[in-house]
């Protein structure tokens, strides 16, 4: 389980995907930035404690830049708080995420940097990290890893 921020993610990629197809009705660069702050989500999932009433608040700042080439580069950061009840024990804490991602008309890459520090109620600590790494070449071959792990 993730931490529900895909939502807001796939907020930016629309408007990314909309800024890259209006592209040839505009010239050179294209730019655009999307802050938001103390953004509440709620899901019933979260790393290393499983199912759980997982509360987070969050700020986040990405950034799009489509120049007239054909190619996009986005980045992205969030940070925030988490709450996650679990049977008798609460955990609370706080994640961070950062977002790297490039295209152009033949290549496509993304990395995801996630960590995520609980301390709970009964005295456990856990910290989650995450890195996933996706990429297309010019001959379609797709590569990609993901390395989730509990501490």
């Amino acid at each position: 389980g993730g931490t529900g921020m895909g939502r807001s993610r796939a907020l930016l990629f629309a408007a990314a995907a909309l800024l890259l197809s209006a592209r040839a009705a505009f010239a050179g660069a294209e730019s655009f930035t999307v802050i938001q702050k103390g953004v509440t989500e709620s899901f019933s999932e979260t790393a290393c404690v499983g199912a759980a009433d997982v509360t987070i608040t969050y700020n986040s700042v990405f950034h799009v830049t489509v120049p007239d080439n054909g190619t996009y580069h986005l980045t992205g950061s969030s940070a925030g708080t988490i709450t996650a009840v679990a049977g008798d024990v609460t955990y609370t804490g706080h994640f961070a995420q950062h977002v790297g991602e490039n295209g152009n008309l033949m290549n496509y890459e993304e990395t995801v940097a996630f960590t995520l520090h609980l301390k709970g109620t009964d005295g456990s600590r856990i910290t989650f990290t995450e890195v996933f790494h996706f990429m297309i070449t010019p001959t379609g071959v797709e590569t990609s890893f993901d390395k989730p792990v509990c501490h």
